[in-house]
């Protein structure tokens, strides 16, 4: 029986290549469950673009796994290698983070032949189908998971109808936002505006987004491998002097600030946390309605909802959104309430908290029986 006095050892793994909204929620998760009760390790890829994240962890005391991702079942040695490190570990709870469904896909049956107690699964985006055997793969990991979150209620919906997974064992918890400092963020935020010559009648809009076919950059110009052609179509719409490629930004705050309204065309999403950062700093959204974004926003109240990959309602919305100023600034100060009262990153820390800590006082894993627990559904 665990004491009082044991700690948790609790592996937080995924996959991913570059630094996205999965990487960003695991860090939270990861700095933020406290040390009296949780030994924390994290398993990224071995990627270059994960590199600076890795290093952040190490500076918050953070042990980091570099372990690369069994992609195919042919990979004797790669298994090897991650049961071997399972083994190593020794985890009580490994918490597994899809970047993508297909994603990580014999981890859970490594963790289970390594004898790992206890699995979680969150899910952080809607996927797209694949092939027979992947989707056995993947209905065999979520039946045999101890307890399956999704960031929104939009990706448990695609678990349940494309996995046959019971619904009533798919939980919500929500990815967050920091409130921001936004007297430390104004000075940048001015000198933004200035830089781009932003005023009264020259609003300032931001799309702060991967440069990938995701996220829709190319509907709201009529795919980071797609800048040349985006910077040739802004060219050919005679969009030049109006439309600049800032690259990657170490603080994204500061920018949305300086924005009067921030534009998100995605094609597909989970619940993208730059639409909490942008709604937390009280700016109106106008966002495709896909995946976790109509949780946040509601059309016309916080920000303007739109179908995916329709350039010319995006473009209506923007209108709409940009003729009143007035009612711009009330948009904002809504999706601003919204965020501070339902989607923080101390909320879901704590909900995986509770989660974990009702694990880990089971002695073997549950499997499918659900877990009675208090999170957003």
């Amino acid at each position: 029986m665990r004491t009082e006095a044991e700690r948790v050892k609790l592996v937080l793994a995924e996959s991913g290549d570059s630094l996205g909204g999965t990487e960003r929620v695991v860090w939270e998760l990861a700095t933020r469950l406290p040390q009296a009760r949780f030994d924390v390790e994290v398993w990224l890829s071995p990627a270059p673009g994960v590199d600076e994240l890795a290093a952040s962890l190490v500076a918050r005391g953070v042990a980091v796994r570099r372990v690369a991702e069994v992609d195919s079942r042919w990979d004797w040695g790669g298994m090897l290698r991650t049961w071997r490190e399972l083994r190593r570990s020794a985890p009580r709870l490994l918490h597994l983070h899809h970047v993508w469904p297909a994603a990580d896909r014999y981890l859970a049956a490594l963790a289970d032949a390594a004898g790992v107690p206890h699995l979680v699964v969150t899910e952080h985006i809607v996927g797209r189908t694949h092939s027979a055997p992947q989707r056995r793969l993947k209905r065999r990991e979520l039946e045999h998971a101890d307890a399956v979150t999704a960031v929104c209620g939009a990706v448990a919906d695609s678990l349940a109808r494309d996995y046959g997974v019971e619904r009533a064992r798919l939980r919500v918890v929500p990815n967050g936002a920091d409130l921001p400092d936004l007297e430390a963020e104004r000075p940048e935020a001015r000198r933004l505006r200035d830089r781009f010559g932003a005023a009264l009648l020259k609003p300032l809009w931001v799309c702060a987004a991967r440069l990938e076919e995701q996220k829709g950059h190319a509907v709201l110009l009529d795919d980071g491998s797609l800048r040349q052609p985006l910077e040739q179509r802004v060219e050919a719409l005679g969009l030049t002097g109006r439309v600049e490629f800032l690259g990657r930004l170490d603080e994204v705050g500061p920018l949305l600030l300086a924005a009067d309204a921030v534009v998100l065309p995605s094609l597909w999403e989970g619940l993208p946390l730059i639409l909490l950062e942008a709604l937390a700093r009280a700016r109106p959204v106008v966002a495709s309605a896909t995946g976790g974004v109509p949780d946040v926003i509601e059309d016309g109240v916080s920000g303007r909802l739109v179908p995916p990959g329709d350039a010319a309602a995006l473009a209506a919305g923007i209108l709409d959104v940009l003729g009143d100023d007035d009612r711009r600034r009330q948009m904002g100060e809504r999706g601003r309430r919204h965020v501070e009262e339902h989607f923080t990153f101390a909320a879901q820390s704590e909900q995986y908290q509770r989660l974990f800590q009702q694990l880990a006082g089971q002695s073997v894993r549950t499997g499918r029986q659900p877990l009675a627990l208090a999170v957003s559904s």
